[in-house]
């Protein structure tokens, strides 16, 4: 198969809800001989953080010299960037030909029992097959949605991480803080550590709950390991660090309040693998240098100075909070713009809700192509009863590249992460 025939193959799996159970992962990967229990795997579940966390953790491993597997999704910039090793995204020769080797499982003889196996469930099954071959020291896992029924929780983690619990997914995850937690919280393992970031107290009840049943020792953010903010300068948030296996004062690569959250959760996770793998600590050096180092594209990314220009994956109201956190903290003398989309499964009144809250702020919706994006029909229906602005992306953004402003302004563009991935491209494409 050629790069569009793949591409084609692979968009036949694509569905707009996961189709929860582990089942043909578990049939699939045996008949590839098991990689994914020839692994050292790291997985990390939660509402929002994980990608922030997962780019500082992998900075982490990698500065101490390791070959480290990521798995995570969804891709911003290239279909290979879901699938990685120490920053090279597998090459898309690699993909193919383990394409063609899954196509042949799933039209072959077990093409029955492999009936509805989806386009996350082969990229997932790939990831873990990619990282055994190569034999990498250690293979970060992404859940993609849930944790309990999800592709990734095939295996047998070293270590488990858990960032954040919000409303996401309620149709399919459930509608409360606590039934979401008992999703999230099926990737605790029996007897495997598991650390937590800075958790609502209703859905780390439960998850503590469940980590005691399964005797799986606990890190817990503000208990076992603290982070305290220092000062926030332009090129990250500086802040402390506690645990009783390290102290410092470091700096982040990525903007953001939440971003000390999400970096101090890496620090604690570093040290429990380094711990549970029979390995010296990392020194405080290699820890700053990995973590200002770190860069996580559709993050609070300033993709233009002249004029200021952000992008923001808030695709949730817990994410749309962080995001209005930090803007508050940053720009909080400036006039803003922001161009707002999300996929059909997401909370939009909810999120326009919170945006509206923001002052001095110009709200525009918009829509992108994409099967799982919110009807056109409906955001302009939204915008209407809102009395706020509808204008195509495309529009938006050429005519906010160009206008000269009378006052400070920061335009930022955000919602969806599959949407940000189209934003990007354009932007990167007219800035050539």
């Amino acid at each position: 198969m050629n790069k569009n025939e793949t591409n084609q193959w692979i968009a036949n799996y694509r569905t707009d809800q996961p189709h929860f159970g582990l089942e043909r992962m578990e049939e699939l990967l045996a008949l590839r001989g098991n990689p994914h229990l020839k692994l050292k795997v790291i997985h990390i579940g939660g509402t929002n953080g994980k990608g922030s966390t997962i780019a500082f953790l992998k900075n982490l491993l990698e500065k101490m010299g390791l070959r480290v597997g990521v798995f995570s999704s969804p891709y911003l910039i290239h279909y290979t960037d879901q699938i990685a090793i120490n920053e090279e995204s597998i090459p898309e020769a690699r993909l193919e030909a383990l394409m063609v080797d899954y196509r042949s499982l799933l039209e072959g003889e077990h093409a029955p029992t492999l009936q509805g196996t989806t386009e996350f469930e082969i990229m997932t099954a790939i990831a873990y097959d990619y990282f055994a071959s190569e034999q990498v020291d250690v293979a970060i896992m992404e859940v993609g949605m849930g944790g309990l029924l999800d592709s990734t929780n095939v295996c047998q983690p070293i270590l488990t991480g858990i960032t954040t619990i919000g409303l996401d997914h309620v149709a399919l995850l459930g509608d409360s803080l606590e039934a979401i937690a008992e999703q999230k919280a099926g990737i605790i393992k029996q007897g495997v550590p598991l650390v937590t970031g800075n958790i609502v107290p209703e859905g780390l009840a439960v998850i503590n709950q469940i980590a005691k049943a399964k005797e799986a020792p606990r890190l817990v953010y503000g208990e076992d390991y603290q982070v305290s903010h220092h000062e926030s300068v332009e090129t990250g948030e500086i802040f402390d660090y506690s645990s009783p296996l390290r102290q410092g004062r470091f700096q982040t690569g990525l903007l953001g309040l939440h971003q000390i959250e999400n970096a101090g959760m890496a620090i604690a996770l570093l040290d429990t693998f380094c711990k549970e793998d029979g390995r010296e600590l990392a020194s405080n050096n290699i820890v700053a240098q990995a973590l200002e180092e770190t860069s996580w594209p559709g993050r609070f990314e300033v993709v233009c100075r002249e004029p200021l220009m952000i992008l923001d994956g808030a695709h949730n109201p817990h994410a749309v909070k962080a995001l209005l956190d930090t803007l508050e903290e940053r720009f909080a003398d400036y006039h803003k713009e922001i161009l707002f989309t999300c996929i059909k499964t997401k909370a939009l009144e909810d999120m326009l809700d919170l945006l509206e809250t923001l002052p001095d702020t110009e709200l525009t919706l918009t829509h992108f192509d994409d099967g799982r994006a919110t009807d056109e029909k409906v955001l302009k229906k939204v915008a209407y009863s809102r009395n706020l602005n509808y204008q195509s992306w495309k529009e938006f953004l050429d005519q906010k590249m160009t206008e000269n402003e009378e006052k400070k302004t920061v335009k930022i563009v955000t919602g969806s992460l599959y949407f940000l991935s189209q934003v990007r491209a354009y932007l990167m494409e007219r800035k050539n």
